[in-house]
């Protein structure tokens, strides 16, 4: 199978992956909203930012560098696995023993106990690390199916059944715990060709180190760059705050978080193999930025233009003060799924420190503006913020990647026109079609005004781009062939 194929097999099963996930997660929080407080919400959230920021650490940038990594990796893998392991283990300690000065800081007794048992994760996820960068190196993404998709169904079965105990805030803390078990069990089920040895070579360290300090650097800057706000937000303005903007966060995040993470999870391994032909990989940049931006431009301006309804209809008019956070936000999403492919230049082109330049200057900028944003105009000047910051960080990170594959503007130009120009047509006669038949049946009119915008897009770009009727074709023959490989060396 040739790469290309297996590319487009893997994004095949990671986009099938990403897609039936973000449904299940869609139902399961829907149901959740209207049975938790947003305060509750909030206490996960800050328990998640201390947690978070541990799991960074945990392998080290170890995973990029194994995938990066030429030849036999088995003792690479076996290496990282060890180290993995035992850095776990410390940091769950430092998370134990630190959890009543988190609480302290965010002025919530409670989280002590939260943090604590959420602390788990850390250890429980290292036993699969390993092998889900061993799938990735080998573009096996259809194995990830089974240990992506069962544990988000087992979380909201768990969630909601505690929540109708009564059991608050813990429904979250215990069926988060369930899906990290759940996870690293499935990993070990999926990758039954490689099992850990216990071993240490110093060597296989220090090369893997010598790559992921790279990616671990960068990743603790985006950690704080992506979290500070959440830190503000709660600190600041307390939990239910942080609730609402959390929730508008996560929400603005979907073309980044589903989209995007389907192509950045395929496109570094893939431009890892083709590392030496910039040409190749311009063409190939430049391309899947297109049809990126194709994916996620729509479903930003259907945010933008539905969040009142979707908002009110969906989570309650409790969720209200969320709406505007949600629509600013929307760019800050778009924009981060449009930029995932640049950092799979960087990292494949080796240069995963340029990612470590971009995070200081976002983090110097977030550090000077967040406290009077916060302090002076609530979630909405964070969410403004934000969306700011990363209008230039996609300039700053455009330009770099320009200088690696000598790109020009109107390589940019013609990748993303169409989906902005018929976006926003689709967009109106969106709004049109709800505003003619909301009133007295809301719900019907948002899912009409859905597939309206549904269907114009999607004739407008058939209509328009050659280019898209057969790189639909080319995907869907690529992906059967690759199904089939799959299938026959399985």
């Amino acid at each position: 199978m040739t790469l290309r194929q297996r590319a487009t097999a893997g994004v095949f099963w990671v986009g099938l992956s990403a897609a039936a996930n973000s449904v299940f997660a869609m139902l399961i929080k829907f149901v959740l909203v209207r049975m938790l407080l947003p305060a509750e919400f909030g206490l996960v959230a800050e328990a998640g930012l201390a947690i978070d920021l541990l799991q960074m650490f945990r392998e080290m940038g170890f995973s990029s560098a194994l995938i990066y990594r030429k030849g036999d990796v088995r003792k690479a893998a076996d290496t990282m696995f060890t180290v993995v392991l035992a850095i776990a283990a410390i940091l769950f300690t430092v998370a134990f023993l630190a959890a009543p000065l988190a609480a302290a800081f965010f002025r919530a007794p409670s989280l002590t106990a939260i943090l604590r048992v959420l602390a788990l994760n850390i250890l429980i996820s290292a036993f699969g690390e390993v092998q889900f960068s061993l799938l990735a190196k080998n573009l096996a993404f259809r194995e990830r199916l089974l240990p992506d998709l069962v544990p988000t169904v087992v979380y909201g079965v768990v969630a909601i059944s505690l929540a109708l105990m009564n059991m608050g805030v813990w429904s979250l803390v215990i069926a988060k715990v369930v899906d990290s078990l759940l996870t690293a069990v499935l990993a070990w089920v999926v990758v039954p060709w490689w099992r850990p040895r216990l071993r240490f070579d110093r060597q296989e360290a220090r090369e893997l180190l010598g790559y992921g300090k790279h990616i671990v650097g960068s990743s603790a800057l985006v950690y704080f760059i992506t979290n500070l706000d959440n830190t503000f937000v709660g600190r600041v303005l307390g939990q239910e705050q942080l609730g609402y903007y959390g929730t508008a966060y996560t929400q603005a995040n979907l073309p980044a978080k589903q989209i995007s993470s389907v192509i950045g999870q395929v496109l570094f391994p893939a431009y890892s193999q083709i590392q030496d032909d910039i040409a190749f990989m311009r063409r190939a940049f430049f391309r899947t930025l297109r049809y990126v931006a194709l994916l996620a431009t729509p479903i930003t301006v259907a945010m933008i233009l539905f969040a009142r309804p979707f908002v009110n209809m969906v989570y309650g008019a409790t969720w209200a003060p969320a709406i505007l956070p949600l629509q600013i936000l929307a760019i800050y999403g778009l924009l981060r799924a449009l930029a995932v492919n640049m950092g799979s230049v960087f990292r494949a082109a080796g240069k995963p420190h340029w990612l470590t330049y971009i995070a200081v200057w976002r983090l110097a900028v977030m550090g000077i503006f967040l406290y009077p944003a916060t302090r002076y105009y609530g979630i909405v000047g964070v969410s403004v913020l934000s969306s700011v910051v990363s209008v230039v960080d996609f300039i700053i990170s455009a330009t770099l990647t320009n200088a690696i594959l000598h790109g020009k503007i109107m390589d940019y130009v013609r990748a993303l026109w169409l989906s902005c120009v018929v976006s926003l047509l689709a967009g109106a006669a969106g709004m049109w079609s709800y505003q003619r038949m909301s009133g007295a049946h809301d719900f019907i009119a948002l899912v009409m005004a859905g597939a309206v915008m549904i269907v114009i897009y999607t004739l407008c770009v058939l209509v328009i781009d050659t280019e898209a009727r057969q790189f639909i074709r080319g995907f869907l023959r690529d992906a059967g062939q690759g199904r089939k490989g799959l299938n026959g060396s399985s």
